[in-house]
């Protein structure tokens, strides 16, 4: 068994002392990761938000030294993360949703609005300010953000979402006419083709100039739940037309026999010829969470788009018995061979601990089943999960790798998943051991947490704010607090 260093600071006042397999001696079930998961939030509300440049806000800051809680002098060096999809001198409320997503969790937890209060200055500020005037998108994902010294849109101009966007209740309280806008630009600015449904999931923030080729079945599914969401609060028209001409696309270029949807675009003969299954999974998970907010006709459709995206994940050999072994994450269009050429570069099944750009763990992928299981009651899913939660039994973190906060953060959610699927007490056990590991690994010397094991950052692209809400689910789990799982890193 791998052992974490004790973990000493003050959180909140108090000086928090944290064993390896933390709960051991607690006052109270897990209230070791309730102090780090508040530690954190109360640091990011005091000196994690904007204070720079000519115009302060309650935005919170996406690239933070650990040390001055200020932004560094230079973006520090991180070998497996793309420097375009950086938010260094600026915040990206996708990168940080699980970290909104804490802070109302939080106030509900404990009673103290003040969490929830910094979260809705964070994002009213964000939607009424990071808006294109010219296409309704927001300055937020895989490539944009906010710049806090510049005052205005930041990045590469390329709208992509990094995460699907769950916040609808505080979104639409917040700011119902963005909201809406959003969505009707996600139709008009992002969607090239309103006949065929062809899009990419790059498009242009500043002026129209939406693209083809690259209609990944995620971004689709990230687009119908916004427009699902959109029609359900004003009852327009355009989204269900919206919706209308995605299903239409997929149902169109689904392979025939084994119900896989291309990973991009049939139109290129190289990737038209492969599936990626996890993101046909994600847009499966989109769609039965939208079906009910559309009318029944239209809700039936998705829901038939989604069973056969069922189908399709579920007949491949997911190989789950032995550490080495995971998910398929690629495979060939007709399912007649799973991938292992240059086109996957290696990535043909899911790591346990590993992960990086375009990648997911088998902990990551096990929680995508987890959501379609809670949404179909498909046994096949239940299995999965279940297999998944095994492999980390007995699986330390690798040392080995340059290990991110994100993949200790699925591991602890999935064997709490498990453990409502099964009550096993040795799923429950092993995540209290992994919350000691990840708060020994990441939480070394402050209250907030490392981007990686070999860096010494905070930076919400690693997922730190997924670690943190595993705590805090963890921490509810031993409470009698069923939390959502709600998971987003998908």
């Amino acid at each position: 068994m791998v052992q974490a260093r004790n973990v000493a600071w003050v959180v909140s006042g108090v000086i928090l002392a944290l064993p390896c397999a933390a709960g051991e001696g607690d006052a109270a079930p897990g209230a070791a990761y309730l102090a780090v998961v508040r530690g954190y939030a109360d640091t990011m509300i005091a000196d994690g938000t904007d204070k720079y440049g000519d115009i302060t806000s309650p935005l919170f800051t996406s690239v933070l030294d650990r040390t001055t809680l200020t932004i560094p002098g230079e973006l520090p060096e991180m070998k497996d993360i793309r420097k375009s999809d950086r938010a260094y001198q600026g915040g990206n409320p996708m990168h940080d949703e699980c970290l909104y997503l804490l802070l109302y969790e939080l106030s509900d937890a404990t009673g103290d609005a003040r969490y929830r209060e910094a979260a809705d200055a964070s994002l009213k500020w964000f939607f009424e300010h990071a808006q294109s005037p010219a296409t309704g998108l927001l300055a937020w994902g895989e490539h944009l953000y906010w710049d806090f010294k510049r005052e205005a849109m930041g990045g590469n101009d390329n709208h992509e979402f990094y995460r699907p966007w769950v916040l609808y209740e505080a979104s639409y309280r917040l700011a119902p006419e963005t909201m809406a806008r959003f969505a009707e630009g996600l139709w008009e600015h992002q969607i090239a083709d309103h006949e065929a449904g062809l899009y990419s999931r790059h498009a242009k923030w500043s002026v129209h100039g939406p693209g083809t080729g690259a209609e990944f079945p995620r971004h689709g599914g990230f687009y119908i739940a916004q427009w699902a969401e959109a029609y359900k609060r004003t009852g327009r028209e355009v989204y269900l037309t919206a919706i209308e001409t995605l299903l239409d696309y997929f149902e169109r270029v689904r392979h025939p026999v084994s119900l896989a949807l291309p990973a991009i675009n049939p139109q290129n003969k190289d990737d038209g010829a492969i599936c990626w299954p996890l993101s046909q999974l994600s847009l499966a998970v989109d769609l039965g969470e939208g079906a009910g907010k559309v009318p029944e006709s239209l809700g039936e459709r998705m829901r038939a788009t989604a069973q056969r995206n069922d189908v399709s994940f579920l007949v491949l050999p997911h190989d789950l018995s032995a550490p080495q072994g995971g998910f398929i994450a690629w495979a060939r269009l007709d399912l007649s061979d799973v991938v292992n050429d240059e086109l996957s570069q290696g990535h043909t099944t899911c790591k346990t601990w590993g992960t990086g750009y375009g990648q997911t763990t088998n902990a990551g992928a096990a929680l995508l089943c987890y959501e379609r299981y809670l949404q179909t009651e498909l046994p096949q899913y239940r299995q999965l999960v279940l297999d998944a939660a095994r492999l980390y039994l007995e699986s330390d973190p690798d040392r080995g790798i340059e290990l991110f906060p994100g993949a200790l953060g699925e591991a602890i959610c999935l064997l709490v998943a498990a453990h409502r699927l099964d009550a096993e007490p040795q799923f429950l056990a092993r995540a209290q051991v992994l919350a000691g590991e990840a708060i020994g690994l990441f939480w070394d010397d402050g209250p907030l947490p490392r981007a990686s094991t070999r860096t010494a950052h905070y930076e919400t692209i690693t997922r730190c704010d997924t670690l943190a809400r595993s705590l805090l689910l963890l921490w509810g789990e031993l409470n009698g607090r069923q939390m959502p799982t709600n998971y987003l890193d998908r």
